[in-house]
């Protein structure tokens, strides 16, 4: 064989050789990335605890867990508007029964006036004590939540009702309105009462009623008892619309007890679609870190060989 077949033949063995080896590195390159891939998911899902890191790892979990999302969202919106509500009720609420036990007081004191032997001091007194019943209703019945007066609806005045300098009460512009909040989908709660509803208005309000009262007393024991009429009716106006406000405000407990079992319900589907399940997770991640050892140990097996190695 000549000095060039020699040549030619060794060359040609050199390069196949070495195409070979080629091949052998990056299948063995391929499969540490592979490996490493795999373990850096198993370790992303252990350390977070989320099945899916990217959009990629589930399309169809993605858009149910972003629509579980949502679902949450709203939920929370819901709860926000029930407490407000809740809120907003009882201090109605509580408004209305010192109103009535407001009420109780003065047709107590009417009765004691409609007694021929009350002496007119007493009456004196009994009509003082009548105008400071008064004046603690017309401070309740503007009782205000949040900076808003609770009998007002929708009113841009600080006050339900107002009194002239003539001790003449109006309702302020806006108390008809209704004030309503959303607590579940498609149901809204009426969350302000009337003043009007409760109060009354004009003549028959009962800051008029205790007016009234406040004259007929000082007058004498016929005319205090004449006002009891307009009194009970007062009054039954007034526990009317304490029951209407307790109707609501058990409703809205409903609604949130309700929305609170949505939540949950809610909550536990989130967590099966987006958590991973803990044992399962470190399972599979020991599992990986055994493949990319036994990956990182055939790549250290492919050794590239000298020209002595092709001379032999």
């Amino acid at each position: 064989m000549s000095v060039s077949g020699v040549s030619g033949s060794l060359t040609g063995g050199y390069a196949g050789g070495r195409a070979t080896l080629r091949g052998s590195n990056g299948a063995a390159q391929t499969a540490i990335a592979e490996a490493a891939q795999r373990l850096a998911r198993a370790t992303a899902e252990v350390s977070s605890g989320k099945r899916i890191q990217r959009p990629s790892d589930d399309v169809v979990g993605t858009d149910k867990a972003l629509e579980l999302r949502r679902a949450l969202a709203a939920e929370e919106r819901f709860a926000a508007a029930s407490n407000d509500a809740k809120s907003w009720l009882g201090t109605t609420d509580t408004a209305l029964q010192r109103s009535v036990a407001l009420l109780h007081t003065a047709r107590g004191l009417a009765v004691q006036a409609g007694a021929d032997s009350q002496s007119p001091e007493g009456r004196a007194a009994i009509a003082t004590q009548i105008r400071g019943i008064r004046e603690d209703m017309l401070a309740t019945a503007n009782t205000t939540y949040l900076g808003r007066p609770v009998f007002g609806g929708t009113t841009a005045a600080s006050v339900a009702f107002a009194e002239d300098a003539g001790g003449v009460v109006t309702p302020s512009a806006g108390m008809g309105n209704v004030v309503e909040r959303t607590l579940a989908p498609g149901v809204d709660v009426r969350v302000d009462t009337a003043g009007t509803a409760a109060f009354g208005a004009g003549d028959d309000s009962v800051f008029a009623v205790l007016s009234r009262l406040e004259t007929a007393v000082l007058a004498g024991a016929a005319e205090s008892s004449a006002q009891l009429g307009d009194m009970t009716a007062a009054l039954g106006r007034m526990t009317t619309t304490l029951a209407d406000v307790g109707t609501r405000y058990a409703r809205t407990e409903s609604l949130q007890s309700i929305g609170t079992q949505r939540t949950l319900s809610l909550t536990s589907s989130q967590r099966e679609v987006e958590d991973v399940d803990l044992a399962e997770a470190l399972m599979n991640l020991a599992t990986h870190e055994k493949a990319y050892q036994a990956a990182l140990g055939a790549a250290a097996k492919v050794v590239t060989p000298t020209i002595m190695d092709f001379l032999r």
